[in-house]
Parts: C-alpha cells; structure tokens; sequence
C-alpha cells in the first residue's frame, strides 16, 4: 500500500508558475485536517507531483499538461475542465475524482484507480488505461478512440447512454472486465493481443456481454 506525503521537502518537482507555487506552499503550511489544495485556473506544467496526498485538491480549469501524479492520492479531487494531456497518473487514486470535460489525450492511467470517478464529456484520446479500476465509474460522451483500455475493469460503470454514448473506437479492450457495465457505446474495438481483430455492431455487443457487461448497446 501507498504511503503518501505531504510536505514541501517531498515535491520532486515544482511548477515553473509562481502562483503555482504560492498555491502549493500555502496549503503545505496548512497543517488542518480539511486542508485542500486550491490550484483552480492555475499553471502547474513542469512539477512532478509524484506520492503526495492530494486528497480533494481542487484543480478545476487547471493546466496540468505533462505534470507526474504517480502513485498520488487525488481521491475525490476536482478536476473539471481540466488539461491534463500527457500526464502521468500512474498507480494513482483518482477514486470518485470530478473528471467532467477534462482533456487527458495521451495521458497515462495505467494501474490507476478510478472508481466512481465522473468522467463525462472527458477526452481520453490515446490515453493509457490499462489494468486501471474503473468501476462505477460514469462515461456520458467520454472519447476514449485509440485508448489502451487492456486488462482494465470497467464493472458496473455507466458507458454513456444512447443519445449520449462512450466512443471506444479504435480502443484496446482485450481482457477488460466488463460485468454490470450498462449504457451505449460506439465502436469497433480492437478485442485481442495483437489489435488486429475489430469488433462492432451486434459483434461487438455479443463480446461486450461476453465480457459480463449487463446491458450495453453498440449506437455507431
């Protein structure tokens, strides 16, 4: 199991932007149970960010593009609207994080946890999700086209609905769990090892119930 800090002495990294700065000493000074980071509209680009306890940070519209969250605790953080694109949330925990809207193209989720995260209206492009936990999570019109979704579970989450569908188009799913999952997705959808067999229509909506998934309808 993690252990997670929080003190300055553990930033591996600082962002260039002084109000990022200021905003990252001010909460380390805060030494009150409730104390979260308050980094809205803020410019954190250049910090590595890795292992710190980050519970409830509020990030929302922040730019984050490239920042390293490795192994950090961003459980029930907001990151509405957020730039995130390549960064590195590696074995986090992103567990029920407000994800609306954000933009994490090219982003790294590999064995993170997102269970019960809000991920709706988010763009995931090519985005790194393999082994994560995505249980319970919600996915209204999450674009997920050409992510590794690879041995992640996906069980009981919410793949949008029919008006309102998860784009999995050109994703990777091969040895994804998928029990419960209800909701609406557009494919094809690469299901084997080598991403060279694609599933769509009724094929992919018999292999999505393979998978466990309860009810999920294949809309594109």
């Amino acid at each position: 199991m993690s252990t997670y800090r929080r003190t300055s002495g553990d930033v591996l990294r600082w962002p260039g932007s002084p109000d990022a700065r200021a905003a990252l000493a001010e909460w380390f000074a805060d030494s009150s149970a409730g104390a979260y980071l308050s980094g809205d509209f803020l410019d954190f680009r250049g910090a590595d960010l890795s292992r710190l306890d980050l519970a409830g940070a509020y990030l929302a519209n922040s730019q984050l593009a490239g920042v390293r969250f490795e192994d950090a605790n961003l459980g029930g953080a907001n990151l509405t609207n957020a730039e995130v694109r390549g960064a590195d949330f590696s074995s986090a925990d992103l567990t029920k994080a407000d994800m609306v809207g954000c933009t994490a193209g090219e982003a790294r989720f590999r064995s993170a946890r997102l269970f019960a995260a809000h991920l709706d209206d988010a763009v995931l492009d090519g985005a790194d999700l393999s082994h994560a936990i995505l249980n319970s999570a919600k996915l209204y019109r999450t674009d997920l086209r050409g992510a590794d979704l690879e041995y992640a579970s996906l069980r009981w989450c919410t793949l949008g609905g029919t008006s309102m569908p998860t784009v999995l188009s050109g994703a990777r799913m091969v040895g994804c769990q998928l029990d419960g999952a209800k909701g609406a997705v557009v494919g094809p959808v690469f299901v084997d090892e080598g991403a060279t067999r694609s599933l769509g229509g009724g094929e992919l909506e018999t292999w999505l119930s393979a998978q466990g998934a309860e009810s999920v309808q294949v809309v594109g």
